[in-house]
């Protein structure tokens, strides 16, 4: 059978049934795997293009030696990141319960990133982060605030080598 045998019908259901399958393939190429937040390529495309915003770069403090020395190993650290994320989330929230244009995204790792339209809301975040403890308390969260992914990034590793 070829498109020209099938009807306007068929051929509106064929084309919702790709647009479908776009969305979802789409959704896959966007999101952490581990976390279900939005991956590096998601925060590019989601920022790209605006002029005003700040980044707050997060990164887990004492991580590694954590994830090491627990009995359960990289299933204890992805209980970490997925109770990170769920926190940097909630905390990316307004009071009204949705996320005001921002977007938080798990970049790899240990490092995650909030894009903010404006600087309260991005000091906000990082001070949340900062107050951040893990369940068991044996990871913390360094935050870093700039107006460029770069400039965050770079305060991130200031404020993780006790300069905060």
């Amino acid at each position: 059978m070829n498109t020209t045998d099938l009807s306007s019908t068929q051929m509106l259901n064929r084309i919702q049934l790709l647009e479908e399958q776009r969305d979802h393939w789409q959704d896959l190429a966007e999101t952490d795997q581990l976390t279900g937040m939005a991956n590096r390529h998601a925060l590019e495309r989601r920022t790209a293009g605006r002029i005003e915003g700040w980044y707050v770069v997060c990164d887990l403090d004492g991580f590694k030696s954590a994830q090491d020395m627990h009995p359960d190993g990289h299933a204890y650290g992805d209980r970490i990141l997925r109770e990170f994320a769920d926190y940097l989330e909630r905390s990316t929230r307004t009071n009204r319960g949705h996320s005001n244009d921002r977007v938080a995204a798990r970049t790899g790792g240990d490092e995650f990133v909030v894009w903010c339209p404006s600087r309260h809301g991005a000091r906000r975040i990082k001070r949340m982060v900062r107050a951040w403890l893990s369940h068991d308390q044996q990871v913390g969260a360094s935050a870093g605030l700039g107006s460029s992914l770069e400039a965050a990034d770079a305060a991130m590793y200031l404020s993780k080598n006790g300069a905060r």
